[in-house]
């Protein structure tokens, strides 16, 4: 309770101390580029992305477009993989999404009930093209999202994988979130990067790119990583203590404010890091005396940077 309200202390002064956020401007061009990942989503299916619920639904790229070993060019989401085919009809290409909810696996055999197909029950849809009905709210988000034309026709009643309550669909699965807020309780599963792990694709297409030119380049998440000097220490001995800042597509994080909190046997110190630096950085030394030996030092680092906030925690020994 003591360290919560410490924390939430910290954040007020260190929230008066920070200038406001820069306004991001992500699109360049026709390429849209996304800093929740690092990627730019390929001018060639940005129509398609917009018109099918874009990153709400498909979610944000993680790769760039790219040719596989059979020449087609495709480029994965988190929810699904976007390709360009040749038209069934006519010599042009179009964007479709491809079918991973059957790659993956996720069909079940048609229900029947006495042989016969079960008819539409409250709250429910039968779809006898495929045998398999949806009900209830992933109902609604079926219908609200393009229903059989963009998701595909459904492949799988509800089941249980994990400890998820889901339903497959041709091209995407959609996952029940009792703990999320109302109306995010059905959302898409990461069909995409599920796939993408399985089908032994280069791990380096996901590394994050620099953005285009024009485009300012917006933090959405910090990971803190702390580290200490020795492990263990004299009561008499002066610490080295380290913090590297990262985004969420673990690019150094400049500029961010750093306070430390400092838990000693004798009382708690408090003290303002220097701003990370280009390589996201903040180092300080900590100067112990006459601490008792065996006792455990612990250190809590508190960042901001814009209108994010982090915590990150570490720990010495007083060994002799």
């Amino acid at each position: 309770m003591i360290r919560s309200m410490i924390r939430l202390t910290l954040l007020l002064a260190l929230g008066l101390a920070l200038a406001a956020s820069p306004l991001p401007a992500l699109a360049q061009g026709s390429r849209l580029y996304f800093a929740e990942t690092g990627h730019s989503l390929d001018a060639r299916f940005l129509e398609a992305f917009e018109g099918w619920g874009g990153a709400e639904a498909l979610g944000f790229p993680l790769t760039e477009s790219f040719y596989n070993e059979d020449g087609l060019l495709l480029q994965y989401l988190e929810n699904a993989r976007l390709e360009l085919v040749p038209e069934e009809l006519g010599e042009g290409l179009q964007v479709q999404l491809a079918p991973l909810g059957v790659i993956m696996g996720g069909w079940d055999l048609p229900v029947e009930q006495g042989g016969l197909p079960p008819a539409d029950r409250a709250g429910c849809r039968f779809y006898p093209q495929s045998g398999h009905q949806v009900c209830h709210a992933f109902l609604d988000y079926y219908r609200e999202h393009g229903g059989p034309q963009v998701l595909g026709l459904p492949i799988s009643e509800f089941r249980l994988q994990g400890d998820r309550i889901v339903q497959y669909f041709e091209r995407i699965r959609l996952d029940w979130h009792p703990e999320a807020s109302v109306g995010g309780w059905v959302q898409p599963g990461p069909l995409g990067r599920e796939h993408f792990d399985l089908a032994g694709y280069d791990p380096a297409l996901l590394d994050p790119k620099r953005p285009p030119a024009g485009a300012v380049y917006q933090v959405f998440a910090l990971h803190p990583q702390p580290s200490v000097w020795k492990p263990l220490v004299s009561s008499e001995d002066v610490q080295q203590l380290h913090l590297v800042v990262r985004d969420q597509n673990m690019v150094p994080v400049a500029g961010a404010a750093v306070m430390l909190t400092v838990y000693l046997p004798e009382g708690l110190q408090i003290q303002m890091l220097p701003s990370t630096d280009g390589d996201g950085i903040t180092q300080a030394e900590l100067v112990l005396s006459g601490q008792p030996p065996g006792s455990r030092v612990d250190l809590d680092f508190t960042v901001l940077y814009q209108d994010l906030s982090a915590f990150a925690r570490d720990s010495f020994f007083i060994w002799w």
